[in-house]
């Protein structure tokens, strides 16, 4: 049985620390660039701009639901238009950069 001395044993303790500390911080890097890569694939406009059939259909729903709610007969075309201009400006901006 090999014995070691109370200073091997500190250095052999440190080094396993500084062994996870490193494993520590390689993992919280890889959670941060794996969350930094999904909040931008869940932009709103990414999602738009991919899904764009999607999501002019979820503001007609929206559009009807909310016209349906609402006792001004003008309430509906107006926010699907306004939907539909926000979708359209995003995807005018995104070309111009």
């Amino acid at each position: 049985m090999d014995t070691m001395t109370t200073t091997e044993q500190i250095s052999a303790i440190q080094t396993e620390r500084d062994d996870a500390r490193q494993n520590l911080r390689d993992t919280l890097s890889d959670v941060n660039d794996k969350v930094g890569r999904t909040e931008d694939e869940m932009r709103p406009d990414h999602i738009i701009e991919s899904h764009g059939v999607g999501a002019s259909l979820i503001a007609g729903a929206l559009g009807f639901l909310f016209g349906s709610v609402v006792t001004s007969r003008g309430a509906g075309p107006i926010v699907i238009a306004a939907l539909l201009g926000v979708a359209i400006s995003k995807h005018g901006s995104n070309d111009e950069s």
